[in-house]
C-alpha cells in the first residue's frame, strides 16, 4: 500500500486488500507497458494514467503461462518541464526492481535523489546496445500530502536581480570547489559565516518566512523525501477520472530550479496563486530524459 496514492486522488483506499480492485482495473486497461528479459526471467510494467500525466504503475513478472503477476505498484507524475541537466547516476535498489537516480544539482547544494520513475526504460537501453543510455536531462515531480500557501515576500525589480547574481555566483564558487580550487572554498566559508550572522541579527525581529524566500532540504529518514518551499511560477487542478478527486498541479521555482508538485486539494491549506510561495514535505521522483 502507497501511502502517497491519495496525491493522485486516491485518498479513500486506507487498505491493501480495497487495493486489489483498483490493481485489476490497472491490469485490465493499462494504457502503457515495458519489457526486459533476464535469462529465463521476464519482468516489467504495466501503467494506466487516470488524468493528464499521472496515474499508477505496476511492476511485476510474467509466469510460464504468460500471467502478469505484480510485485508492487506507485503513483507516479510527470512533468512537462525538465529540472536538470546535469550528470545523473542510476542505480537499482536493493529489495526490488526499482531504481533511484542520483546528481549533483549545484543550485541545490545538496546530493539529490530521486525516485526513478522509469527505470526499467534505462535499464533496457543500458542492455539495449544500439540505443543511447546517456541521459540528458531529469524532469523532477514532487508528491505531497500536506501543503501550505505562504504568501510572498516583496521585492523591487533591483533586488530580485541581485538575488540571481548572487545565486549564479554561488553555484559557480560551489562547482569550482568540487573540483578542488581552495580560494572558492574559503570564499563559501566566508558567506556563510556571514550568512549566519546576517540571519542571527534579523531573526530576532522577523519571521522565519520573511528570511527564508525558497528552500529544498531533506527531510526524515528517507533519502528521497524532502521539504521545499518554492514561488508558485503555474498551477491548475486536474482531476482524477476514476474517483472524482482533483489535485492542484503547481510549477514551483526552488532554488532556482523548476519542480513540479501535485497535492490532493483536500490536503492543501490556502488559495493558491502566481507569485505566492508553496510549502510541504514531498517525495521526489524523476523522468529521465535520454539522447
Amino acid at each position: 500500500m502507497h501511502k502517497y496514492l491519495r496525491a493522485i486522488g486516491f485518498s479513500k483506499y486506507n487498505k491493501k486488500r480495497e487495493l486489489r480492485p483498483l490493481l485489476d482495473l490497472v491490469i485490465q486497461s493499462s494504457t502503457a507497458s515495458s519489457l526486459i528479459t533476464e535469462g529465463d526471467e521476464v519482468y516489467g510494467h504495466i501503467s494506466r494514467a487516470f488524468g493528464d500525466r499521472f496515474g499508477l504503475r505496476l511492476y511485476g513478472e510474467y509466469g510460464k503461462g504468460q500471467a502478469f503477476e505484480p510485485e508492487y505498484c506507485f503513483p507516479y507524475a510527470d512533468s512537462d518541464v525538465v529540472s536538470t541537466t546535469v550528470p545523473c547516476v542510476v542505480e537499482r535498489h536493493a529489495d526490488k526492481n526499482s531504481y533511484g537516480g542520483m546528481c549533483e544539482e549545484p543550485m541545490i547544494g545538496v546530493s539529490l535523489i530521486f525516485y526513478l520513475s522509469n527505470g526499467l526504460e534505462y535499464m533496457r537501453r543500458v542492455k539495449n546496445k544500439q540505443e543511447s543510455s546517456r541521459i540528458t536531462g531529469v524532469s523532477l515531480t514532487g508528491l505531497c500530502l500536506d501543503g501550505k500557501i505562504l504568501l510572498p515576500l516583496q521585492k523591487t525589480a533591483r533586488q530580485r536581480a541581485i538575488s540571481s547574481n548572487v545565486s549564479k555566483n554561488r553555484s559557480a564558487l560551489m562547482e569550482a570547489a568540487r573540483k578542488g580550487d581552495e580560494k572558492a572554498m574559503e570564499s563559501l566559508a566566508m558567506e556563510d559565516m556571514n550568512l549566519v550572522q546576517q540571519i542571527s541579527n534579523r531573526i530576532m525581529e522577523e519571521d522565519i518566512y520573511s528570511l527564508v524566500d525558497t528552500c529544498f532540504m531533506p527531510y526524515g529518514l528517507e533519502c528521497d523525501v524532502y521539504s521545499v518551499i518554492g514561488e508558485i511560477l503555474s498551477w491548475e487542478i486536474v482531476r482524477n477520472h476514476v474517483s472524482g478527486e482533483e489535485m492542484y498541479r503547481f510549477l514551483l521555482n526552488c532554488n532556482d530550479m523548476k519542480l513540479s508538485v501535485m497535492i490532493n486539494r483536500m490536503d492543501l491549506l490556502g488559495e493558491p496563486a502566481v507569485g505566492r510561495r508553496f510549502k510541504g514535505d514531498i517525495w521526489l521522483q524523476g523522468r529521465a530524459e535520454f539522447e
